[in-house]
């Protein structure tokens, strides 16, 4: 039975979750739309869909060379918060795009705030939830993005199904403003700066110069990591020529393909309620 104590440990790491998981599945929502939105705009154009997933990467690239710089020194709430908010913004904008230069614009700032919430976020989920039930949290983490593999698309589908492509974009928003507010009754847990040093390039190459030494320290960290970037650069290539493929050579329809979306994440729920229920009995390294 689940003692009362035991709830209100858990209760900021659930509001986190659930924070977390309306982003996740808003994501996904966003993704299979825009997919679908982009090879409408440009006429079934297999290179505008594949530059929606290189865009992406390449921003990432550039700027996660000096976002980590940045949120050292400053709130991670604060960060998450105004990302959430942001993303929603720049998706009811996506409504008013006339043409695929426009959208490409939103897709790039879109890339940027996610460059910053992706290590905020991280890092804030570390600091808000104990050392001792991060094990447990993050099994229900992956059960969570699992899920929302699954929901996201599914959802999807069913927007485009009763409106259009560019109102489920707006609806899309909501995601991330329900994942805002939640993140609201969260505690501000970074301990307050007397002085927040300059972003200048000294200071990136000092914590480039710490990064390098800690992935030469541990070696193991980094190999499991490293291989984790190459399977999200596979997953990358094989996406990119996904809504092409399925449209124009299987002929399958816009919400035939975001069902088929949700579909393929039915072994990862699968695989992530495994863990959940073995996790306490698992090592981190096996």
């Amino acid at each position: 039975m689940i003692s009362l104590h035991n709830l209100k440990e858990w209760k900021n790491p659930i509001i986190l979750l659930i924070s977390l998981s309306s982003a996740h599945i808003g994501s996904f929502v966003y993704l299979a739309a825009i997919n679908v939105l982009v090879y409408k705009i440009t006429d079934g154009s297999a290179a505008a869909v594949a530059g929606l997933w290189v865009i992406s990467p390449i921003i990432n690239m550039m700027t996660k060379l000096w976002t980590g710089s940045f949120i050292d020194y400053r709130s991670k709430k604060k960060i998450v918060m105004i990302t959430y908010v942001l993303r929603a913004l720049l998706i009811v904008t996506m409504f008013f795009a006339t043409n695929i230069t426009y959208l490409y614009l939103i897709l790039i700032a879109l890339s940027v705030a996610q460059s910053f919430f992706v290590p905020a976020s991280v890092t804030y989920s570390t600091m808000i939830v104990p050392v001792e039930k991060r094990k447990k949290f993050n099994t229900f983490r992956s059960v969570t993005s699992s899920s929302a593999f699954i929901i996201g698309p599914a959802i999807a589908g069913v927007f485009i199904l009763l409106t259009t492509i560019e109102v489920t974009l707006l609806l899309t928003s909501l995601f991330f403003v329900i994942a805002a507010l939640f993140i609201c009754f969260l505690p501000d847990v970074d301990k307050k700066k007397m002085e927040i040093p300059r972003l200048t390039v000294n200071r990136i190459k000092e914590d480039f110069t710490l990064v390098f030494s800690f992935l030469k320290k541990e070696k193991y960290v980094s190999f499991v990591y490293l291989g984790y970037l190459y399977l999200v650069i596979i997953s990358y290539i094989m996406d990119a020529q996904e809504v092409a493929f399925i449209q124009t050579v299987v002929g399958l329809s816009e919400t035939d393909y975001s069902f088929l979306l949700s579909i393929t994440g039915i072994g990862s729920v699968g695989g992530a309620l495994v863990l959940t229920m073995m996790a306490n009995r698992l090592s981190i390294r096996s």
